[in-house]
């Protein structure tokens, strides 16, 4: 049976979430959505019409105030500085929730839905890729099974043009992103960190660069994982066209890189590398979730994990305004299994 699912923000990533997944066998019944901008919706209503005709209404809580009670779960994709406000009112209303990230701005409102999830009951899904990938989830499990020997140490990075590529959006209005390149695309790296090692962070130090501008386009940070492995992490989002990231991971008896949405993997064990290629898995998104939501599997992107990631780009930024300073994690990420 499919998921009956109302739709919060109708921007390019939803559409593209919808476009794969009317071709899905799991393909959901879109029952309601909403947008700010008429265009996205237009455009949002003619790739799902095929499974029959969306209602439209103007705002979240018109729709949720009309349809909770006809839907399962609700699907948010909006500017990062609604997040919290529109997941705590579906919870409320007693829906599962596949939400975008980074799931909050910051760890107080990370503790809120957090919160008003235990309240409902319900299940909340932070929707990372690398958390949803078929391929990274492989790669975890060999490494968990101990193929590739002890965890030494962690090296990632990722760039993009950032300032040149949003320049006009809302991504660089920090009353709505809550931050600037690091803060949104460098969060996907952040969670690789957790997703392909399983152990959570203990300390961080860190150095943000804003370029000028009123958010951080380069920076660098330095942390440790729970079990003393060291990470390094670079990010720049002011550089040449394109956006790429690579995640390396080195143990006793193997090198594995992995893309950090999970379109890629190499692996190197002694002389012999192979390389895998993936694309993005949307459809295991929407598998993933609505079996999560059945309870047939454990929950792979919890809020717990979103809310030791919000503590750490707190600390990030605590640490970059003092020098650097080394600073210590108090939450934990949950089961990271």
């Amino acid at each position: 049976m499919s998921l009956k699912l109302g739709v919060i923000g109708c921007g390019l990533k939803s559409a593209g979430y919808a476009r794969a997944w009317v071709k899905s066998p799991l393909a959901p019944t879109f029952v309601a959505l909403t947008d700010t901008s008429p265009a996205s919706v237009e455009r949002f209503v003619e790739i799902v019409r095929q499974g029959g005709e969306p209602k439209v209404y103007d705002t979240a809580d018109a729709l949720l105030a009309s349809e909770a009670a006809n839907l399962d779960a609700i699907y948010i994709s909006t500017p990062h500085a609604f997040h919290a406000g529109y997941a705590k009112a579906a919870l409320e209303h007693g829906l599962d929730l596949l939400l975008e990230k980074p799931m909050s701005l910051n760890s107080h409102e990370a503790r809120e839905i957090l919160e008003a999830r235990e309240r409902a009951g319900r299940q909340v899904v932070v929707a990372y890729q690398s958390s949803l990938s078929p391929l990274l989830r492989r790669m975890r499990e060999r490494a968990d099974a101990g193929e590739f020997g002890a965890l030494l140490a962690v090296h990632g990075e990722v760039w993009e043009n950032w300032q040149s590529r949003y320049g006009t959006s809302w991504k660089q209005v920090p009353a709505l992103s809550g931050g600037g390149f690091i803060f949104d695309t460098g969060s996907h790296l952040f969670n690789a960190v957790l997703q392909m090692t399983g152990i959570g962070y203990q300390s961080v130090s860190a150095s943000l660069d804003n370029r000028g501008r009123d958010f951080e386009l380069v920076g660098g940070v330095f942390a440790k994982l729970e079990n003393g492995t060291t990470v390094n992490l670079t990010f720049c989002g002011d550089t040449i066209p394109g956006c790429e990231s690579c995640l390396t991971l080195f143990y006793e008896r193997a090198i594995l890189r992995v893309d950090i949405w999970g379109k890629w993997s190499e692996l190197r064990q002694g002389q012999i590398s192979i390389r895998e290629t993936a694309g993005e898995d949307l459809n295991a998104v929407l598998e993933i979730f609505a079996d999560t939501c059945a309870g047939r599997r454990a929950n792979p992107s919890t809020a717990e994990r979103s809310l030791h990631l919000a503590e750490l780009w707190d600390l990030i930024k605590q640490s970059s305004q003092h020098g650097g300073e080394c600073l210590t994690l108090q939450t934990k990420p949950g089961d990271l299994k």
